[in-house]
């Protein structure tokens, strides 16, 4: 059965939808089996693969609130080998409506049925959830066995990864006791900066083990990559940000729940 990993942090602008993306191309590359899952409805995640969906093809939306269209049914390949994709559209936006209606009864399970179809097919299931705490976001984390989250190196963004941690902790005991956290990434690391330095020594010290050895630095080749719709893996593989991927990768198959 594969991994069901949410990449998760209700704070907007802390790598997320680049983690995913660049998380799976490194997964790929070591040989894993990948989905990534646009739960989004900017949808970024959809766009940095450079697959434009036509204005009448399904998309995770469809998959989630309609009876006659499966996850199977749209997804579809990238330009990675190994990696595939459950699209999104601005039409997601909608979900809220639909999961405080129609869909309240099983509202924190709509995600989680929708990708139970499809665990067998993959090593990896990541999802790229939308930032805040909107109910798409709750049913998200539900369907995750794990999350990883990002962490900008800024001490704004501690406040935010503190809240993230108690409604985590709100999420297991109420909704999802099995749930666990797979590791906290620290993102955007300006190594020439004693703030981000200290930033993640806080970050060490209050998170201990669960904090990631991989640091992903801030360069403007991980922007370039995104404008090119290709990991940085393969845009610049022999840079530090590509290395720190491939390390993450690593990191995050060693961390396999024991079963």
């Amino acid at each position: 059965m594969g991994r069901i990993i949410g990449i998760a942090n209700q704070k907007g602008g802390v790598g997320k939808t680049t983690t995913v993306f660049n998380l799976g191309a490194a997964l790929a590359a070591d040989g894993y089996s990948v989905i990534m899952v646009d739960l989004d409805a900017r949808a970024d995640l959809t766009a940095y693969t450079g697959i434009d969906i036509p204005d009448d093809e399904a998309t995770i939306y469809d998959a989630l609130f309609s009876d006659e269209v499966a996850l199977t049914d749209i997804t579809t390949p990238t330009n990675l080998q190994k990696v595939s994709l459950a699209p999104a559209t601005a039409d997601l936006a909608g979900a809220e409506m639909l999961l405080m209606g129609d869909f309240a009864e099983r509202r924190h399970e709509v995600v989680a049925d929708a990708l139970a179809a499809i665990r067998g097919d993959y090593d990896f299931l990541l999802i790229d959830t939308p930032p805040g705490l909107q109910l798409l976001s709750v049913a998200a984390i539900v369907a995750a066995d794990e999350l990883v989250i990002p962490q900008q190196c800024s001490f704004l963004a501690l406040h935010g990864l503190r809240q993230l941690s108690e409604n985590i902790e709100r999420t297991r005991s109420s909704l999802k006791p099995s749930l666990s956290i797979c590791g906290i990434v620290m993102t955007m690391q300006d190594r020439r900066t004693i703030h981000n330095r200290q930033v993640i020594e806080m970050v060490r010290n209050g998170f201990g083990d669960l904090v990631f050895d991989a640091v992903i630095p801030t360069t403007i080749r991980l922007q370039e990559a995104v404008a090119a719709h290709q990991p940085i893996t393969a845009y610049d593989p022999g840079s530090n940000a590509a290395k720190a991927y491939l390390k993450l990768a690593k990191e995050v198959v060693a961390r396999a729940p024991k079963a």
